[in-house]
């Protein structure tokens, strides 16, 4: 799946598991093994089910050596002191989506480890910084 899609299909899923989630969350944390059992996961899983099936591990991989690549490509053959200010901030944004993707400590599944790890580190990144960098990745 391009890197592009991937990155999309993470911040629809994560939107979708945040939204649900927050219902069931007392004083603003969120227990993922409660919320697994919740009515409402039970509505949402299904739709949970269809995105998962879209994304895979390999794609987290995939869209982390594609952001590598566009990085080497911002930077060129210049240092990074001679980078104009605009490709700086790209360069920095594809970087932090990188580590956030890279973080994943979980398989991508229907867990409370992915769905923390979603929620909590990448969504707050992708959402930042997904209108500058998915016209990158294309």
């Amino acid at each position: 799946m391009p890197a592009a899609d991937t990155i999309e299909n993470l911040i629809r899923l994560g939107a979708l598991i945040k939204d649900a989630a927050r219902k069931t969350s007392t004083a603003g944390s969120i227990d993922w093994t409660s919320f697994l059992a919740s009515p409402e996961y039970g509505q949402i899983k299904a739709s949970v089910a269809g995105l998962l099936s879209k994304l895979k591990d390999s794609d987290l991989e995939q869209a982390i050596s594609t952001i590598e690549e566009k990085q080497t490509a911002l930077q060129g053959e210049k240092a990074f002191a001679d980078l104009p200010t605009d490709k700086l901030i790209q360069y920095s944004e594809l970087g932090d989506v990188r580590l956030a993707l890279a973080a994943r400590k979980v398989k991508v599944a229907a867990s409370g480890g992915f769905f923390g790890w979603l929620v909590n580190d990448a969504m707050p990144i992708l959402l930042a910084t997904a209108q500058r960098i998915i016209p990158l990745l294309l």
